[in-house]
């Protein structure tokens, strides 16, 4: 090698070298070295020699220490000795003087040494995933640094020279131990990217309102409890993360809507002021008739008139504050009536973080009061809401209440308990006195509300209308002050806080405001209240309608059965839409479904999917809110806690069974080709479970049996997705009822999109038996068409599942399935960057996806740019690749749109071949493969982001070739062609008309 003498350039990377010869010094003419990819655990001091070089990659050795001729290369511009093993930096580093890119990522370093603050012509520095404690104060003196990498590191603080580095773009400090945030960060002016997550934060300095240029600032996972009314002003942002911080302002209502929303109002909170607001929610429950409303009275100081209370009856229960002179609090006390037919509904208000009265019976016992029934509801529905327990009758029994053992089943909710006499009032005024205690206590009293949002709701709460239609309603917002992009926030707002019934993006629902929920929710008791609506088949037709509605016009009627199906109380029926079935009035006793549900098993090839949810209550709405919500599969065989559900060659089938020793739900789908079928309907009792945030939730799954003999043994679903997730492809577990080992991608097929590879070569099997049966064998090829069909809807709904939580953010919402057509194919393949090509989006009906007329854009596509994208490229070729039918005319489509299918597959195909190769600088794809490995979440988010900036750029309206986004019945969003947007199924997304 010595002899090499001429040699400029030397790239010996991804060997097995392991140590370099002294010779290497001769090379005295190299300016690029590139040693990334071996075994090197040390660097020779004649390494020294190679005065010349200004570009050294050394990344991904075995490397514990850089010898002090390093000093010696001061025409370095790039070093990267990333991925190796280095504990400390010699002092020689600052003989660098030259460098503008330092990569130090994933090393073990616990200090720098002062000598860095020589680098001065660094413009980036890399320090990710080391574990540096603090960083010097020379940190300062590299003014030019525009990058800046100190993530997943142990920094407990920031020095305030972190002010000095103006010319800084990107600066990340994630997964550090940060507990302050220093002011000087408000010099930081030019800062496009900012993240600040997973640390210990507690607060944020108001200078960070300064960062106007911010595009992207991360504060998630930190214990934020506020934040500074100037982030408002940082106009620029698109990308905001606050997840999984204990925000009380803004409030979690405003967070759950996105960027737009938390901006909205904390540039509200700026620009107006703020002001707050000592309102909150008291609900009363228990049982029918244990005096509920009689003591809601004493608690009132008013007359009690003897009743059963239907429904709901909501009263304002005004208290003095126990500590703040002068502030009164207002109580909206929402009385419920007891009866069981209600229960269901009542799930809807009981709303979190709110104080809870459950109210029982003394001189029938707590038993009979069924306050474990009540408590687990609560828990169920309202996790973070408090309860106080009051025993009513006490003048007539004693109170016999195993406080302490309920105490300690139910920590977090119940904080005390009294006992009462509504006729001697007895024990009121203590009970008062408490619940004016716990009322101040609540994180919604006192809530801190943009000055001009809080006039404008307190002017929505004075109106006495029942209803109003939503030009009215932004009318009175506007009157206040409250417009544009704060409208829709502030109206969901309210909408969550039960202050208003407003489905404004609802298409069908979005034409009326209800003002007065309790009017709303009386006219729906009366349906379930109903003596004329049969009990068993639930049915409620026109003439129902008609009786119980007889005041209201017809649109109202019909608005309102809209409303019902939309809280998932009922459904028309597929036969006769002048027929709806009210789920809650369906019979207790099962239908005979057994029949039906074991004649399939004796089908050719059929195949069973289940999965045992095992709850630890079954609260009221499971599982009938998911049977009105499944009602498209209907077979009209359903109760109570069950039904048969049936989708082309298969059928379906949930049953709950409840008791004081076990609560589950069993659901299992049969047939040719279960597996999607059985995925959407759990995907749909997944969302009713949704409803329920502090339910506790065990899912299992059966054993698929041994030597065709059937095995009682249930494996826990996150067991084994856990041993996946260690064993990849290999893992297996061990059934305890005979010893044998199964293996985890079989027990997960068609359950988890980790088991990607495996669907997809099922579904290349399938496609080449069709390809080689004879035109006679028609029989067989319509049942590879059943089940290539739902194999294939399965693969493309399960890939866009996984980036769910992406895609379902109002701040990347976009099409996202798309391909890349050159316009030049002969330089397509030659060279990627810098071609023009065509964009073609298409609809993503699961099972039927493909290009969209009008829907294409023409571009130069930049390294970039597809650098962003590359990892959901890569995914989503894999679910295009089986996209095309088996075969044009026997699927129902012309051969040319077939052959375009396919033409368009064949492009993405070949574009994945080029991915490997968009970037000439390891260093970039090596990037790219750890944000995709390291923050999945994180490069999913960036893959949208980048999307739709490139979408919008090029339709800035954002027609997209007429796409519709929709929401599906099991909650998850699509964007369909105006054909599949029609479909019964589907509620479309509207935006909200404001004038």
């Amino acid at each position: 090698i010595g002899k090499l003498a001429n040699l400029t350039e030397l790239d010996v990377s991804h060997n097995q070298l392991t140590t370099l010869p002294p010779q290497i010094g001769k090379l005295t003419n190299l300016t690029d070295l590139v040693l990334y990819l071996n075994q090197l655990n040390a660097l020779p001091p004649e390494i020294g020699k190679l005065t010349n070089l200004t570009h050294l990659s050394l990344w991904d050795n075995k490397l514990t220490a850089l010898p002090p001729q390093i000093g010696e290369l001061t025409n370095l511009t790039t070093l990267d000795v990333s991925h190796n093993q280095l504990t400390a930096l010699p002092p020689q580093i600052g003989k660098l003087t030259k460098l503008t890119s330092l990569n130090l990522l994933r090393n073990h370093l616990t200090a720098l040494p002062p000598e860095i603050g020589k680098l001065t012509k660094l413009r980036e520095l890399y320090l990710w995933r080391n574990r540096l404690t603090a960083l010097p104060p020379q940190i300062g003196k590299l003014t030019d640094l525009a990058d800046l990498d100190f993530s997943n590191n142990k920094l407990t603080a920031l020095a305030p020279e972190i002010g000095k580095l103006t010319n800084l773009t990107t600066l990340w400090f994630w997964d550090n131990q940060l507990t302050a945030v220093p002011p000087e960060i408000g010099k930081l002016t030019n800062l496009r990217k900012l993240s600040f997550a997973e640390n210990k934060l507690t607060a944020l300095p108001p200078e960070i309102g300064k960062l106007t240029n911010l595009t992207q600032l991360s504060l998630s996972k930190n214990k934020l409890t506020a934040l500074p009314p100037q982030i408002g002003k940082l106009t620029k942002l698109k990308a905001f993360e606050v997840d999984d911080n204990p925000l009380t302002s803004p409030p979690p209502e405003i967070v759950s809507q996105g960027t737009k929303a938390v901006l909205a109002y904390l540039r509200e909170q700026a620009d107006k002021g703020e002001e707050e607001q000592w309102v909150s929610k008291l609900l009363l429950l228990g049982q029918g008739g244990v005096g509920k409303t009689h003591l809601l009275c004493n608690l009132l100081g008013v007359d009690y008139e003897e009743g059963k209370t239907v429904g709901i009856d909501i009263r304002d229960l005004p208290l003095d504050h126990p500590r703040e002179e002068g502030i009164t609090m207002r109580l909206n006390a929402w009385d419920f009536g007891g009866q069981d037919i209600f229960h269901a509904t009542h799930q809807f208000f009981l709303t979190n973080r709110s104080l809870f009265l459950l109210v029982w019976d003394a001189r029938h016992g707590w038993k009979q009061g069924r306050l474990r029934y009540w408590l687990n509801q609560i828990r169920a529905r309202a996790p973070e809401s408090r309860v106080i327990l009051v025993a009513a009758h006490t003048d007539e029994a004693e109170a016999m209440l195993p406080l302490a053992v309920l105490k300690q089943e139910y920590p977090d909710q119940i904080i005390g308990s009294y006992d009462i006499s509504n006729i001697s009032r007895d024990g009121i005024d203590d009970l008062r006195a408490a619940i004016a205690k716990a009322a101040a206590d609540l994180p919604l009293m006192g809530e801190t509300w943009p000055a001009n949002w809080l006039s404008a709701a307190n002017a929505v709460r004075k109106r006495t209308e029942n209803h109003i239609t939503p030009q009215e309603y932004y009318k009175t917002l506007a009157k206040n002050d409250v417009t544009g992009e704060s409208v829709p926030v502030l109206t969901q707002w309210l909408h969550e806080l039960g202050d208003i019934v407003f489905f404004h993006e609802n298409q069908e629902l979005n034409d009326t405001v209800f003002l007065n929920p309790e009017w709303v929710t009386d006219q729906i008791y009366k349906v379930l209240d109903c003596k004329e609506i049969p009990e068993g088949t639930g049915f409620f037709e026109r003439k129902h309608m008609k009786k119980l509605w007889s005041g209201l016009p017809k649109a109202m009627r019909d608005h309102l059965l809209r409303l019902m199906e939309q809280f998932d109380l009922s459904y028309r029926t597929l036969a006769n839409k002048e027929i709806s079935i009210v789920v809650e009035r369906l019979s207790l006793d099962p239908a005979k479904y057994e029949k039906r549900w074991e004649a399939i098993l004796g089908e050719e090839g059929c195949k069973e999917v289940a999965m045992r949810f095992e709850l630890n209550t079954i609260p009221a709405g499971i599982p009938t809110w998911f049977i009105a919500r499944s009602h498209r599969f209907t077979t009209r065989t359903h109760w109570r806690n069950g039904a048969l559900l049936e989708s082309g060659s298969h059928l379906g089938l949930i049953r709950a069974f409840s008791g004081e020793s076990r609560n589950y739900v069993m659901l299992a789908a049969r047939g040719p080709s279960p597996h999607n079928f059985f995925a959407t309907l759990r995907d749909g009792f997944e969302l009713t479970l949704g409803r329920f945030p502090g339910l506790e939730v065990r899912r299992l799954i059966p054993c698929p049996g041994h030597d065709h003999k059937p095995c009682t043994h249930l494996f826990d679903l996150a067991d084994v997705q856990n041993a996946y997730a260690k064993q990849r492809a290999d893992a297996q577990l061990q059934c305890p009822k005979t010893l044998d080992m199964i293996h985890v991608s079989t027990l997960l097929f068609g359950l988890d999109w980790t088991t990607q590879d495996e669907m997809m070569e099922l579904l290349r099997k399938l496609h080449a038996e069709s390809k080689a049966l004879a035109a006679a064998e028609q029989g067989r090829f319509k049942v590879l068409q059943v089940q290539v069909g739902e194999l294939k809807a399965l693969t493309q709904r399960s890939f866009l599942l996984t980036y769910n939580e992406a895609q379902s953010s109002i701040d990347s919402a976009c099409p996202r399935v798309f391909s890349l057509l050159p316009a030049d194919t002969s330089t397509w393949r030659k060279k990627l960057i810098g071609q023009k090509v065509t964009l073609h989006l298409w609809c993503e009906e699961p099972g039927h996806w493909h290009p969209v007329k009008g829907a294409n854009y023409t571009f130069t596509l930049s390294a970039k740019w597809l650098g962003v994208v590359a990892p959901w490229v890569r995914g989503l070729v894999k679910a295009l690749k089986y996209a095309a039918p088996l075969a044009g005319p026997a699927a129902g489509i012309a051969s040319s749109a077939a052959g375009d299918l396919k033409h368009h597959i064949k492009m993405a195909e070949e574009l994945v071949k080029k991915l490997p190769d968009i970037t000439e600088d390891p260093a970039e794809s090596r990037a790219e493969a750890l944000g995709s490995s390291d923050e999945p979440g994180r490069a999913r988010g960036a893959d949208f982001r980048a999307l739709r900036d490139l979408l919008t750029h090029l339709d800035p309206k954002q027609h997209w070739g007429g796409l519709q986004k929709v929401l599906s019945p099991e909650g998850h969003y699509y964007w369909v062609c105006p054909e599949h947007a029609d479909q019964a199924k589907y509620t479309r997304i509207a935006a909200p008309e404001i004038s």
